[in-house]
């Protein structure tokens, strides 16, 4: 694979680095135009996606160094070299869902919505992201004998000369699949909260997949037999059903009279099919005709 890019005079240019982004970049750029879409405050989306971005930097580092304390214990400076690679996504979700709750419960905003609006581009994001985890060789997989293993003949963290699962690719499509189903549903949901929540479900049945065939260290729970991330997926996925079951009546959509919608030529939930407020024309009280 490659890991390296670009290398000239001491600048090195990863292409984990590189990927991870344009995953951003790309994904911010697509839920900016959704907002405009949607008529809402493109100024409050820049402000929400830089705080975000920072909690889910500042989590999946931290969870990171949870999981690898014993080193991080002797080595502490290390902890700031994040160029040196060491994030966890399960670390950044969760410091990205708290930045979530934080900021829209300052601004007095619907942070379901938001979230909404915002998760089927991070799932293209993340996907775009694992291409860069194959290119570096991290979060690899088990040794197979099947056609489709792949051999690293260049890496600092992947075992070389031995055909792996290719785990990257392997989650790399399913974050493309939960992309196509939410951006296929943005303007289909029944309640608030209903794509963050799908999310949850989608991704975290996924990802307890792709740990199956994972070669990398994952941490161990009921005497190996569940991975760490494993764990963290069934704990989301039961606390994204008990959220399901909370907020569906609470946070319903109403339905729209789709037939007229549809003489419009506009979709369902665009701003413009609020019904107007404008008064009629009032006829005089003496007025018999």
């Amino acid at each position: 694979m490659h890991p390296t890019l670009y290398s000239f005079d001491g600048i090195t240019l990863y292409t984990y680095g590189l990927m991870i982004s344009v995953g951003f970049l790309l994904s911010f750029v697509l839920f900016l135009t959704e907002l405009k879409r949607r008529s809402l405050s493109v100024d409050t989306g820049i402000d929400f996606a830089f705080w975000v971005l920072l909690s889910a930097i500042a989590g999946s580092r931290l969870v990171y160094v949870l999981l690898n304390f014993s080193y991080f214990g002797r080595y502490p400076l290390k902890i700031l070299m994040i160029w040196e690679g060491g994030l966890v996504w399960y670390g950044a979700f969760l410091g990205a869902l708290a930045a979530t709750l934080i900021y829209f419960r300052i601004k007095k905003l619907d942070g379901w919505l938001w979230a909404d609006i915002a998760i089927p581009y991070v799932a293209l994001g993340q996907g775009i992201g694992r291409i860069g985890c194959l290119m570096a060789g991290c979060c690899y997989g088990r040794p197979t004998d099947l056609p489709w293993g792949i051999t690293f003949s260049v890496s600092e963290i992947a075992p070389l000369g031995v055909a792996l699962h290719p785990t990257q690719v392997y989650e790399m499509l399913f974050n493309f699949m939960i992309f196509a189903v939410l951006f296929s549903r943005r303007n289909r949901a029944a309640f608030r909260g209903q794509q963050i929540l799908s999310y949850v479900f989608l991704y975290g049945a996924t990802r307890a997949i792709v740990e199956v065939f994972r070669g990398d260290p994952r941490g161990v729970w009921l005497g190996g037999a569940v991975s760490t991330s494993q764990l963290i997926s069934a704990v989301a996925v039961a606390a994204g059903i008990i959220l399901y079951f909370k907020i569906r009546v609470k946070n319903l959509i109403a339905p729209v009279d789709t037939a007229s919608v549809a003489a419009r030529g506009v979709r369902p939930n665009d701003p413009e099919n609020k019904p107007s407020k404008r008064p009629g024309k009032k006829r005089p009280k003496n007025d018999r005709s």
